[in-house]
């Protein structure tokens, strides 16, 4: 598995690769419209752990790790 290379932005993954993935874990048909939001919420997990990889949050404080998480996904890819 590679690692995202800081400062290149990770590329997002695609409806049909969620199907792919999904077909080789055993899941029936996911359907386009239910893949494409898999696609969209699995790239942004991915850019927030990306982004938190970057920042800091050692100075976060245990009770605000959600609300940064939050802050981190709404940035976007």
């Amino acid at each position: 598995m590679s690692t995202p290379v800081p400062g290149r932005p990770v590329p997002p993954l695609s409806a049909p690769s969620v199907e792919d993935l999904g077909r080789l874990q055993g899941f029936p048909p996911l359907g386009e419209e239910f893949a494409s939001r898999v696609a969209v919420g699995a790239s942004n997990a991915v850019a927030a752990v990306v982004a938190a990889r970057r920042g800091s949050l050692f100075d976060t404080e245990p009770g605000s790790f959600l609300g940064e998480l939050e802050r981190l996904g709404e940035d976007g890819p």
